[in-house]
């Protein structure tokens, strides 16, 4: 089983992707900012995609990608941003740290699935 890391600090949008990732048999971790998201990919050594908001408490979803950039282990786990910033410089920055997808806050279920499902079979 697959196993998908899930950082946001909104609640609800943990549970909105939760819920529609289990539909396609994911495992679901979850943290609420960038610094929990790091300590949950250095306990779970099998995580096959990142989803991640930007703007959060404690460490930012730019600043936990830089972080995470510096482990060889985890550097190649394809990270989705799922946010609802929509500007292109913060997608330019995005696209240089190596995010994979972008999906701007509400997204739609069907669209959102599909991404992740390409992005990791």
């Amino acid at each position: 089983m697959k196993k998908i890391l899930v950082v946001d600090d909104s609640s609800m949008i943990r549970l909105i992707v939760s819920k529609a990732t289990k539909k396609l048999g994911y495992e679901v971790v979850e943290a609420c900012n960038g610094q929990e998201g790091i300590d949950e990919l250095l306990k779970h050594n099998n995580i096959s995609l990142i989803l991640s908001d930007i703007n959060m408490p404690v460490m930012d979803g730019f600043e936990m990608i830089k972080t995470i950039k510096e482990y060889d282990h985890l550097k190649y786990i394809p990270i989705i941003m799922l946010t609802t910033e929509a500007g292109d410089t913060l997608k330019q920055k995005g696209r240089e740290l190596g995010v994979k997808a972008w999906m701007v806050k509400p997204f739609n279920e069907k669209t959102f699935l599909k991404a992740m499902t390409k992005i990791i079979g």
